[in-house]
């Protein structure tokens, strides 16, 4: 069966072009000013705008975030949509809606000491889309040292280039397989009522990118290779698969090795070091991240086929890199998850209801142990890097009065006992829309 192909970072490129159709409900700028810094504690009156979510909180003005040891976000990749320096934490399509049907989208930068959300983009009434060629925003994909690596925001024909946080382009992406070109042109065909204004030459060169200490990793629909930002040298293109389009998974950077998935669920082992691929698995998987050694992963349990509402569940899993010495760590839960000093971040899983309360939940490596930290509402993405001392969590909170529904992101970090904890929710400012 053939699913949905998330190439990398395509399916935030693709949503973004075809949302440049329907300007009225693809974002604006939100000025910095509406954002709400939610410092109340458990006593806080009843007219707190903090979203009930059950969540202990004490007095804190800012992060004060400990940053030790840090050299690359190397966790970071496509699925994750933020990128962690030793200064900021960098969070692409922040979301808020005017309860007007205007959807409204930034992207944001926190400050991991003060906790301030500074706006990647400063233009009035940008919709942050490939349209609005003046938009100062970007993708961030990508970190070394206090660098944050990215695409640009808008331009389908700028999709090849890495560009720093300050515009410039650090590298430009020329290689494209054999597989890769005749595969821009089957989806051109497809999508051609779309895509007929741009060039073919411009949707050719999608790429992804993930980073260790000195290089950028560039994948395309089907390789991958490195990109030393010091000498400004390339490795040689390796092939994943020669039949499929492949999709990232996930990576351990530490061991230089980055894990694909094809289209009927075979997964791919590159070893960067070695310049080998080899295919370890089948079936289908998500969210694979390395640490001290090991992979882990979650596979969705099957469905009730008689529940079609039934929630997906899944089970997180710990095997060797090689997918050999497979464990079952964590049943029944979502199919996002973090790893911070030896504890598994996790969430019950979404059923779909509004404002539901997820628990949020961390496992000890170590004992097998899990506890209950607090409540979280919404999509509970669970966001880190080794090199902070603070688990960061996107949740999702809607007020629906009967007459209009408004919904927007929340942000909570806490410590990885689960103390500490600071909020902070997206709001719309009244006549932007």
């Amino acid at each position: 069966m053939k699913r949905a192909l998330s190439i990398i970072l395509a399916a935030a490129m693709s949503a973004a072009v075809f949302s440049g159709c329907n300007d009225e409900n693809v974002s604006k700028y939100i000025p910095d000013g509406n954002i709400s810094n939610i410092t109340t504690d458990s006593t806080a009156d009843s007219n707190s705008t903090a979203p009930d979510t059950g969540i202990p909180q004490k007095e804190t003005e800012a992060l004060d975030t400990v940053v030790t040891d840090y050299k690359y976000d190397f966790w970071s990749n496509y699925l994750d949509l933020y990128v962690i320096t030793d200064k900021y934490i960098y969070f692409q399509g922040i979301y808020s809606s005017d309860g007007a049907g205007g959807d409204y989208y930034q992207d944001y930068k926190i400050d991991l000491q003060t906790g301030e959300m500074i706006p990647l983009c400063n233009v009035p009434d940008c919709l942050h889309s490939f349209t609005d060629t003046g938009c100062e925003s970007f993708i961030p994909a990508a970190a070394i040292g206090d660098k944050c690596y990215a695409r640009k925001r808008t331009g389908i024909n700028e999709s090849n280039k890495i560009i720093d946080e300050s515009g410039n382009v650090v590298f430009e992406n020329k290689f494209a397989s054999d597989f890769a070109l005749k595969y821009a042109e089957q989806t051109m065909e497809e999508y051609d009522s779309e895509r007929k204004k741009y060039d073919e030459d411009d949707v050719k060169y999608n790429i992804g990118f993930l980073a260790d200490e000195k290089n950028l990793y560039i994948t395309g629909y089907n390789y991958i290779y490195a990109y030393d930002i010091e000498t400004k040298q390339t490795t040689e293109p390796l092939i994943i698969d020669e039949e499929f389009p492949c999709s990232l998974l996930g990576a351990d950077m530490d061991n230089k090795r980055v894990y694909f998935s094809n289209e009927v669920f075979e997964v791919f082992m590159a070893d960067m070091a070695n310049q080998t691929v080899t295919k370890v698995y089948d079936g289908q998987i998500f969210d694979l991240k390395g640490y001290n050694g090991k992979i882990y992963y979650a596979r969705f349990l099957p469905r009730d086929p008689e529940d079609p509402e039934a929630p997906y569940k899944a089970q997180i899993f710990e095997s060797d890199p090689d997918f050999t010495n497979e464990k079952m760590l964590i049943d029944g839960c979502a199919n996002f998850f973090n790893i911070k000093d030896d504890k598994i971040f996790y969430s019950d899983p979404l059923n779909g209801e509004e404002n539901q309360q997820r628990m949020l939940y961390s496992y000890d490596m170590n004992t097998g142990e899990s506890k209950e930290l607090f409540a979280v509402e919404g999509l509970a993405r669970v966001i880190t890097a080794p090199h902070i001392d603070r688990i960061f969590v996107m949740g999702h909170h809607t007020d629906n009065t009967g007459i209009s529904t408004v919904s927007n992101t929340t942000i909570i970090s806490f410590r990885p006992d689960g103390s500490d904890v600071w909020t902070n929710e997206v709001k719309n400012q009244e006549g932007l829309y």
